[in-house]
């Protein structure tokens, strides 16, 4: 391999990376490993959004609680 970036493509198998085509990386050889996007199905999707606004009014109600506190304490 030369001192360039190289992209090389493969698919985890009980937890290791195995790439579509030989490679010879020396031991101790540093690498990144960039997951595209998951796929969610329109039930995963719709239940995650659910989730995300339920986090959004809890966080929501935190700042409204901490702003109480401040005015109480001041």
């Amino acid at each position: 391999m030369s001192n360039n970036a190289a992209t090389l493509r493969g698919v985890v198998r009980n937890g290791v990376v195995i790439f579509d085509r030989p490679v010879n990386l020396p031991d101790g050889t540093e690498v990144w490993v960039k997951v595209p996007p998951l796929e969610f199905t329109p039930e995963e999707r719709a239940e995650f959004e659910a989730w995300e606004k339920l986090s959004d009014e809890a966080w929501g109600q935190i700042d409204w609680g901490e702003g109480e506190i401040a005015r109480d304490s001041g």
